[in-house]
């Protein structure tokens, strides 16, 4: 199964209701199921909105207590859109556009992936990542998926 290594929080934010796009600066073929690795790297410092929806989604030690150097979740992306095509109206953004839009980078040239169903395992998988889309063997994440909890959503 491929997989896709982010630095936390946003790896956790990609498995919650407040991310539907991840960014980046590359366009992804993949379409499909996609493994969520959360990378050793963890950036505490965010801006005062993005402050507010982790604590808000996971409570106020987050910086203390999201999963890191494990696999931890999994999301169907949907689809590839450059970011030029989303969010252009900020006006005409709803309140979960707004926090999608303060969960990543959509500067121009950029490219959004769009998930829809995704999944949370229960335990964290510990798994070493990758800079670019990777291959994890279906078993070792065979029972994680049977015991995930799923959440449909776009």
């Amino acid at each position: 199964m491929k997989a896709l290594s982010l630095w936390q929080p946003w790896a956790s934010l990609w498995c919650s209701p407040n991310k539907r796009h991840e960014t980046r600066d590359w366009q992804m073929h993949h379409r499909g199921r996609l493994l969520v690795h959360a990378t050793k790297k963890f950036v505490r410092d965010v801006d005062d909105e993005l402050e507010d929806i982790l604590s808000s989604e996971f409570g106020g030690h987050w910086g203390m207590e999201l999963p890191t150097g494990a696999l931890i979740g999994a999301v169907d992306v949907l689809d590839c859109i450059p970011t030029q095509k989303l969010y252009r109206n900020l006006d005409r953004m709803t309140d979960d556009d707004r926090i999608d839009f303060a969960c990543g980078d959509f500067s121009d040239g950029r490219y959004g992936f769009l998930r829809g169903t995704y999944w949370i395992f229960r335990e964290p998988i510990p798994y070493r990542g990758h800079q670019t889309i990777f291959d994890v063997p279906n078993g070792v994440v065979a029972d994680a998926f049977a015991n995930a909890r799923e959440f449909i959503g776009g």
